[in-house]
């Protein structure tokens, strides 16, 4: 990608989001592009493209994340910002679609090998910058509890729906199966301290049996 328009794509992030999620998406793409022989250029404009419309330090950030409409609105915003660079249209409707379907659990599902690796690659940067993207769920959970149990879903989420490509799963399996080593381990943790609040709960006020006479009147 010309340096030029890698600083006009810049520009619609964060600077936190591009480091930690865009740039580790562009990575695990275009290493699947390389491996499975798919059109590296369609690959590499969409994974930079595939969040422009997601914002993670909008003031509603909780809202926008439970209506999630970013790939939508990114599609869109792909076709403006490609056709304003003068790319021909089918490059154009090839982009949008990999923005389009990147998603996994929304509507359209990818139909185009760029597409799915996209898709894959989108779901393996979660794996790479685990930290960031607790970090994130921390922002929009009701707790840190929450946070745990809604991440350990996503992961599992990513493995089981989302990386539909094996190469895609023989590349993070490892990271995969170290995240959910830890996330299991915190559950545990968690489990055992509210077991033991509830022990040392006072029972004021709850009716006892009567102790037989021991002689202490």
């Amino acid at each position: 990608m010309k340096k030029e328009i890698l600083e006009l794509v810049k520009e619609k992030y964060e600077e936190g989001d591009f480091k930690y999620h865009i740039s580790a998406v562009v990575k695990n793409a275009m290493l699947l592009a390389g491996r499975l022989k798919a059109d590296k250029e369609v690959v590499e404009m969409a994974a930079y493209l595939h969040d422009i419309a997601r914002s993670l330090n909008r003031e509603d950030v909780k809202e926008f994340v439970k209506e999630n409409i970013h790939h939508i609105e990114g599609a869109e915003q792909s076709k403006e910002f490609l056709k304003e660079l003068g790319y021909d249209n089918e490059f154009i409707e090839k982009v949008a679609h990999c923005v389009l379907a990147h998603r996994g659990r929304a509507e359209p599902n990818p139909e185009t090998l760029e597409a799915k690796i996209v898709a894959c690659a989108d779901a393996m940067a979660h794996f790479d910058t685990f930290l960031d993207l607790f970090n994130v769920f921390l922002k929009t959970a009701d707790s840190f509890e929450d946070a745990v149990i809604r991440i350990e879903k996503k992961m599992q989420r990513d493995w089981e729906i989302k990386l539909t490509l094996p190469e895609a799963k023989e590349i993070v399996k490892e990271k995969y199966e170290a995240i959910m080593l830890l996330i299991k381990s915190m559950k545990e943790y968690i489990q055992q301290s509210e077991e033991k609040q509830e022990l040392a709960t006072p029972s004021w006020g709850i009716e006892h049996k009567s102790m037989p006479n021991m002689g202490f009147e």
